[in-house]
This record gives C-alpha cells, sequence and structure tokens, in this order.
C-alpha cells in the first residue's frame, strides 16, 4: 500500500510505501551523493529513504548483497592486501 507523501525539501507530491515520509526519491538522492555523481549505493540509499523501497524488499537487497559478499573470490583477500600499498611512496596513481 503507498501512500501521498509531500517532501519537506521539494515540495512535491510522492507515493510511499512508508506513511510518514517526508523525503521524495530525488532530494534524498541529491542527500546521498552530495553534488557528486550518484554511486550505486546512493540510488539504493534513496530508495529506502524515500519509501520507493520496502523494508521487504531493503531486506531482500542486503542478502542479495550479502552473498555478492561472501562469493567465495579466493583471490579477494590478495587484492585488499595489494590496495593498502598501492601509493607508500606518495605519488598519485590515478594521473
Amino acid at each position: 500500500m503507498t501512500h501521498d507523501c509531500i517532501c519537506a525539501k521539494c515540495g512535491k507530491v510522492f507515493q510511499s510505501q512508508k506513511m510518514n515520509s517526508v523525503t521524495c526519491y530525488w532530494c534524498a538522492l541529491e542527500h546521498f551523493a552530495g553534488g557528486r555523481p550518484p554511486e550505486e549505493g546512493d540510488f539504493n540509499s534513496a530508495s529506502l529513504l524515500s519509501g520507493e523501497m520496502s523494508d521487504e524488499e531493503a531486506r531482500e537487497l542486503q542478502k542479495e548483497l550479502e552473498s555478492v559478499d561472501h562469493s567465495g573470490n579466493p583471490l579477494a583477500d590478495y587484492y585488499d592486501e595489494a590496495d593498502r600499498f598501492d601509493n607508500l611512496d606518495g605519488e598519485d596513481f590515478d594521473d
């Protein structure tokens, strides 16, 4: 069941699964991205905050993300360790 809510920031009426939601998806996305291009997690966080994503959908997403995190990649520990030493001499390798 969805509810009509009014965004406290932009004043738009939006549909939310939460009765007391006060932030629409787009304002939530702007908040999480902070003026930068949004990252993958920002979209999910905005959906959850705005009420576009239900609590059940959030639980399912969390399970999926955990299953990916624990996928058993034998090189994951190697890469984590190697990343720690990328910038020891102070050079910026991204240029």
